[in-house]
């Protein structure tokens, strides 16, 4: 059996802090205690408030990729059409789910290091009167880029279309306000920026959905994937509609308590500035990055494209192997291009990104690539000149 990685700073699931660890380890409840019921709803709110939304919120027990299924069982009838914007690996991947419920896909798309132009999304709308419903990744983190939910949104609003916004790996690391940005469903995951364990979708939820998701011809309901289900259930009376998972609802509480007790804006800014010091510090060692322009990197992991003479299979092996670091490659179509760099959660952090950019160039020097030791670990570190954890 192998030995456990000494960092784990891959690109989801995430390391967790030992207070999450200890939350998680709480008794397990029967879910109808009232002690349990109290504590969902508690968690219920303290997701609001990381959504920064008054809209229902929903908490669905499985990978947030239920969530994103959820959202195209529950919306898409045979015929819709559903303008899809596909920017990458996981935005590509959500046509399986338009053609599985019978939807027709309209695909406006970019290369997988570049983001969507909200004037193509205006002219796909202009050009398209039957298109229903708009499918957008807000983090792709296969390509460590990020979509302008922000001007997106308010563009499917103006044209009455509804918005399934993936912020699987954004939710927390990046700014999102479902009301303000006219973003309909939004679907995040614990594993990622907020830092917790896999295991649970997390819904944010508009009036405009419930009306799509209840005045669709048949609504879907009596289903592992129905969100309607959840509101009847929970929203409305209080109960479940199925046993929840007790011990993952513990670590969402208690990582939704750290990152609102460090404060939504200060979380935000901390991802923001290890991601641009990483990026500092790529460019300096000489590398290339790959998202396309700089303005455009997600917070969630640096990509960076591979160098000349050197697999990903051999760069990230010699780094789990030999230093005990892991990290991610590229995925899908990306596979074997790109190196991504983590810096999630706690992994957000100067600590965590010192010892994970040395490793980086350690690893690069013992496979024979050209880097001067210390370089990118400096720039990055001379970066955060102001980073101050005390305050």
């Amino acid at each position: 059996m192998r030995n456990w990685p000494t960092l784990n700073v891959a690109s989801g699931p995430v390391e967790v802090t030992n207070r999450t660890l200890r939350d998680q380890a709480r008794p397990v409840l029967y879910h109808y205690d009232p002690a349990f019921v109290d504590f969902y709803a508690h968690t219920c709110a303290l997701l609001k408030e990381v959504y920064q939304t008054k809209y229902d919120v929903i908490i669905m027990h499985g990978e947030a990729l239920l969530g994103i299924e959820a959202a195209a069982a529950g919306l898409i009838s045979p015929g819709d059409k559903v303008l899809n914007l596909v920017s990458g690996v996981f935005g590509k991947w959500f046509e399986l789910f338009v053609d599985k419920y019978g939807g027709t896909t309209v695909e406006l798309a970019v290369p997988y290091n570049e983001a969507i132009d909200p004037d193509d999304v205006r002219k796909a709308l202009q050009r398209d009167s039957e298109i229903k419903f708009l499918s957008v990744v807000h983090s792709e983190t296969p390509s460590g880029t990020v979509n302008p939910v922000k001007e997106i949104g308010p563009l499917a609003k103006e044209f009455g279309v509804i918005t399934i916004v993936d912020t699987v790996s954004g939710l927390g690391g990046e700014q999102l306000i479902p009301e303000e940005w006219g973003v309909d469903i939004a679907i995040g995951g614990p594993q990622k920026c907020l830092g917790g364990p896999p295991g649970l979708a997390l819904l944010s939820v508009s009036p405009d959905a419930w009306r799509a998701l209840s005045q669709r011809e048949a609504p879907l309901r009596g289903s592992y994937m129905s969100i309607l289900d959840w509101k009847k259930a929970w929203i409305d009376g209080g109960t479940f509609p199925y046993t929840p998972s007790v011990s993952d609802v513990y670590a969402l509480e208690s990582v939704l308590a750290q990152v609102l007790e460090e404060g939504l804006d200060r979380f935000a800014n901390r991802h923001d500035a290890i991601a641009k010091a990483t990026r500092t510090g790529i460019k300096e060692m000489g590398l290339e990055l790959w998202p396309a322009r700089e303005e455009i990197s997600g917070v969630a992991c640096t990509a960076v494209t591979m160098p000349d003479n050197v697999t990903d299979e051999h760069l990230r092996g010699h780094m789990r192997n030999r230093y005990g670091v892991m990290v991610s490659g590229g995925y899908g179509d990306l596979a074997g291009k790109l190196i991504r760099l983590g810096h999630m959660g706690k992994a957000a952090h100067p600590t965590y990104m010192a010892a994970q950019l040395a490793v980086f160039e350690r690893s690069l020097i013992d496979l024979g690539v050209s880097v001067r030791l210390g370089v990118g670990v400096g720039a990055a570190m001379a970066a955060l000149e102001n980073w101050d954890d005390s305050e």
